[in-house]
């Protein structure tokens, strides 16, 4: 085994490296080396220094690990203090030498730029084309969740999946809250462009349900059709009337209204009057995802 930087020349065999990896986790389309010749067609949050390092063995491209130096945070949901990231890392089930020696290399080269905080598979650094943009590491991967649990990495997020095939909408009466329900359209989501459903009550916004559009104009046709609840909240003062229930329901009759036939959403992974209310309403459990973190000098050196 060699460990080597990456070259520009190497992108289909990295490419074919990832997609067989990442083949484990629903929703994931192989993809073509072009998207490994430009490393910046990557990004979600930017980095302001970032690198791709390959382990060749039995004369192929074995695995890789991709790392960077996050930009300052300009937006809410960003990363904040710059921290080192591992943006991915593939590597087959079983050859754990490999997966170590470049989880090694890819934790030398963050010292190296002075970071001591690092952060590894957080979907706000993964891949654009990576399973779905609100997940983090799929568990299906389930080699590489270890080897990041073996390395000294902890937890930092964890979010339950759920979808709803050929959904249909649920009849949910509306709750007696005197409350105005308003529409809106947003093109710009982050996600996609996104159906808003917004609750006022004597001016003041109170709630909100937002529900996104996951494929457009022709970007991941494996996700077409698939529609994502990417928000839905209720003010405290509110809760426990049904109206989360209701927005919820509102939104995927709109959604289904608009030819959408597949339902997608999120939560933490211990919010479980939330888990209760999508299992409830028609959901059904898909994947546990994982991000990590680790503080070099608080936990031991990757075990190799």
């Amino acid at each position: 085994m060699e460990i080597m930087p990456f070259e520009p020349s190497m992108a289909a065999d990295v490419a074919r490296c990832y997609s067989e990896v990442a083949a484990s986790a629903p929703y994931c389309a192989p993809v073509g080396g072009e998207w490994f010749a430009d490393l910046g067609k990557l990004a979600r949050q930017p980095c302001t220094e970032e690198a791709l390092i390959v382990a060749q063995a039995r004369g192929e491209i074995a695995g890789f690990v991709h790392v960077g130096v996050s930009a300052p945070a300009t937006e809410e949901w960003q990363i904040t203090g710059e921290p080192g990231v591992i943006r991915f890392l593939a590597h087959r089930p079983g050859e754990r030498p490999i997966g170590a020696a470049l989880l090694k290399s890819a934790e030398e080269w963050l010292v190296a730029r002075g970071r001591s905080v690092l952060v590894a598979v957080d979907n706000r650094f993964l891949y654009p084309f990576y399973y779905l943009p609100f997940g983090h590491l799929s568990e299906r991967h389930a080699h590489l969740v270890a080897l990041f649990g073996m390395a000294g990495y902890s937890s930092d997020e964890s979010e339950l999946l759920l979808e709803w095939p050929a959904f249909e909408p649920p009849q949910v009466e509306r709750p007696d809250v005197d409350v105005d329900l308003i529409w809106g359209e947003d093109k710009h989501g982050s996600l996609g462009p996104e159906i808003s459903l917004h609750v006022v009550q004597h001016g003041r916004e109170v709630g909100e349900c937002l529900m996104a559009q996951l494929s457009w104009e022709g970007w991941r046709p494996e996700l077409s059709g698939m529609c994502f609840c990417s928000s839905l909240n209720v003010d405290p003062s509110l809760q426990g009337k049904g109206l989360g229930k209701y927005l919820l329901a509102q939104g995927l009759a709109k959604m289904h209204e608009l030819g959408f036939r597949h339902a997608m959403i999120s939560t933490d992974w211990n919010n479980y009057r939330a888990q209760l209310l999508y299992t409830n309403i028609g959901y059904r459990f898909l994947d546990r995802t994982f991000s990590f973190r680790k503080v070099l000098g608080e936990a031991g050196e990757s075990d190799g």
